[in-house]
């Protein structure tokens, strides 16, 4: 008996602790941000509440990367007047300048920030492309590890919006 109440309790105790939970799994509410765009601006995840975001983890480097760009940048243009707000993180080492002639070859439109490895750690980045679908209310939607579906991700992202 006071083992199948230990149980009980240690269940409930698990549930409580997920409903607060600032991770990065769904249901989590995103953990706040500050990284440096392109210009030196400083970009925080608060400045887009009451927005539906995506929040893209990438690197010039990597080829599964390379290849969900024009995805990306086909959901920006299709879904950033109506809410959405894409933001790709750079993991990228050293400065911007291989970045940013990246970005001018790839034609990505859509704002691109500095990722730094507390963000990384933070968002536990184990592998890249990771996308995450954070709804208005700051909670993560939905998490994708590699590169995902173009058609998948545009229907979490209707959903929302």
């Amino acid at each position: 008996m006071i083992r199948r109440a230990s149980i009980a309790v240690f269940l409930m105790l698990a549930i409580v602790a997920g409903c607060t939970e600032k991770g990065t799994q769904a249901g989590a509410i995103a953990p706040e941000f500050s990284m440096q765009d392109m210009q030196g601006k400083t970009v925080r995840l608060a400045d887009y509440k009451g927005k539906v975001i995506m929040l893209e983890f990438w690197a010039t480097w990597c080829p599964p990367c390379r290849e969900a760009i024009p995805g990306i940048e086909k959901l920006h243009k299709a879904y950033k007047d109506k809410g959405l707000v894409v933001l790709a993180i750079s993991m990228d080492s050293g400065g911007w300048d291989g970045v940013k002639s990246f970005i001018t070859d790839y034609r990505m439109t859509y704002p691109v920030l500095k990722g730094t490895e507390d963000v990384a750690t933070t968002y536990q980045v184990r592998s890249i492309p990771m996308t995450l679908i954070i709804n208005k209310d700051g909670r993560i939607v939905k998490r994708y590890i590699g590169i995902g579906s173009d058609g998948d991700i545009e229907k979490a992202i209707i959903a929302i919006l």
